[in-house]
């Protein structure tokens, strides 16, 4: 007679056995195979010994696995190179390379650590509009897209299955009817609501609509790191937004975090170019029917005089341009630099970069909010704004009524930085990111103003007293946050 209690603790341990060899596998992989940071080995070996080891495989399932994309990211950027070498070609005559006409020592200095580090060239053709409302960049956006007649290339990480999600979807339909090209590309975690079928009248109108790294499982996505999370929208060439805003009625403060402060910026110049090659590039990674550069070049010069480079940075990259350009504009301040983020988990260089400047005499403020949109985030931030108050950094922040989404980064009123990227080891590291690097003594300051706007109107500043005051589980928070910001 067959003993079932004998069995089930045979498949039992057999099943025991299979976590067990799958765990020393992952370890072998952190350690030899990813090699990552020291601390992170450090957690996720203490997670292996303390918690349960199906727990802490599914947890890196979704965090830890990195390495074959990691492969795959350097076959991106040997093909992408190949794609920047003809655009460039075709596009140099827009870019400036003689850096030692640019008068400000600062900006000569930055624009060129971007230009050699980053290949980030500079253009100084642009009228810039800074766009610091959801309802105005919504606005802006459908009137870009009904003038609009060669081409609308939309990169994004999130579109909503909501009234703004779908009146997207319509005028692009609307366009691609009229004959304009119309090519969307979207986060497949970001976007993962949103499916071909909510786009079916813009695919049925010759629209085509890709997916960055999508999972065979549809909407199950076990992909949390390495997602695209740029923000980029180009019409016809001559026209581009750059910045942190998605598409649903929530960025337009309509969701449950109240009024919603994020930024963009509207690029009319040969700034547009680079945003048009970083679009090319990823829809050449994401999709197969590959885009030739030279069919779109703008139809129109530059008229403005606002300088414009384009910094993206991604696991594709072998250094950290986000983070490069953050401490570059940091260590470049001479008399403030203000910054707003809605996560504050900058790492090492950036604190040190941020302490440093502080204790210099410089003034820095830096914009985080007042309640949290991802708990351990902001827990994590909260302590990391308590370690720069002690420094001299005054941290402001945003209402309770409303959430901080902006990425913005200004410096003595001669540079600004508007975009996706966080300051966070994610947006450093994992994710692929763009930013936009303005240069004007004009519009600059006007950046400054919005953000001192901010401060008057709707901030609170946390200083080192009331810091201190935190109740104990607060500080238990906090300490559970700094833990997990490492691990992936």
């Amino acid at each position: 007679m067959v003993d079932i209690n004998s069995i089930g603790g045979l498949l039992a341990d057999l099943l025991y056995l299979f976590i067990l060899i799958n765990a020393i596998v992952v370890i072998i992989t952190i350690v030899f195979i990813q090699k990552k940071r020291p601390e992170s080995v450090l957690l996720w070996m203490m997670a292996f010994l303390v918690l349960p080891l199906l727990f802490v495989l599914v947890f890196y399932l979704f965090l830890g696995r990195d390495y074959s994309h990691r492969k795959l990211f350097r076959n991106k950027a040997s093909v992408d190179r190949k794609v920047e070498i003809a655009l460039e070609k075709i596009q140099g005559t827009h870019f400036v390379y003689e850096l030692e006409k640019i008068k400000d020592p600062t900006v000569r200095n930055t624009v060129g650590m971007l230009l050699r580090s980053q290949r980030s060239y500079l253009t100084w053709d642009n009228e810039v509009q800074y766009i610091n409302d959801g309802d105005q960049f919504f606005r802006v956006m459908f009137e870009e897209i009904a003038k609009a007649k060669r081409f609308i290339h939309v990169e994004m990480y999130i579109v909503r299955k909501d009234e703004v999600g779908m009146r997207l979807a319509q005028e692009l339909a609307k366009k691609a009817k009229e004959g304009v090209e119309v090519k969307l590309l979207l986060d497949a975690v970001g976007s993962r609501k949103t499916n071909r079928k909510f786009f079916r009248d813009l695919i049925q109108a010759g629209g085509k609509v890709e997916y960055f790294f999508p999972s065979a499982l549809g909407p199950i996505n076990f992909r949390i790191n390495n997602r695209n999370h740029r923000k980029i929208f180009v019409f016809d060439g001559n026209v581009s937004l750059v910045g942190g805003y998605n598409i649903g009625k929530e960025y337009a403060g309509q969701g449950p975090l109240g009024y919603w402060r994020d930024c963009m910026v509207r690029v009319e110049g040969s700034g547009s170019l680079l945003a048009e090659q970083r679009f090319i590039l990823d829809w050449n990674f994401a999709a197969e029917d590959h885009l030739e550069p030279e069919k779109y070049v703008p139809t129109e010069p530059g008229k403005g005089k606002v300088g414009v480079q384009i910094v993206s940075g991604g696991p594709d990259t072998a250094d950290k341009p986000v983070e490069d350009q953050y401490i570059k504009m940091i260590t470049s301040a001479q008399s403030y630099v203000y910054i707003q983020t809605p996560y504050l988990v900058p790492g090492e260089a950036v604190t040190a970069a941020l302490v440093t400047a502080a204790k210099s005499g410089i003034d820095v403020r830096v914009m985080i909010p007042s309640k949290p949109d991802h708990p351990f985030v902001y827990w994590a931030s909260l302590q990391n704004a308590g370690e720069l108050l002690n420094a001299g950094v005054r941290v402001h922040q945003f209402k309770k009524d409303g959430f901080i989404h902006a990425k913005v980064v200004i410096v003595d009123d001669v540079m600004a930085s508007i975009g996706s990227g966080n300051l966070d080891r994610r947006s450093f590291e994992l994710n692929f990111e763009t930013n936009a690097m303005v240069y004007d003594p004009e519009l600059v300051p006007k950046i400054k103003s919005a953000f001192i706007e901010d401060i008057s109107s709707h901030c609170t500043e946390l200083t080192k007293e009331e810091y201190a005051k935190r109740p104990g589980k607060v500080k238990r928070k906090e300490a559970i946050g700094r833990l997990y910001t490492p691990i992936a």
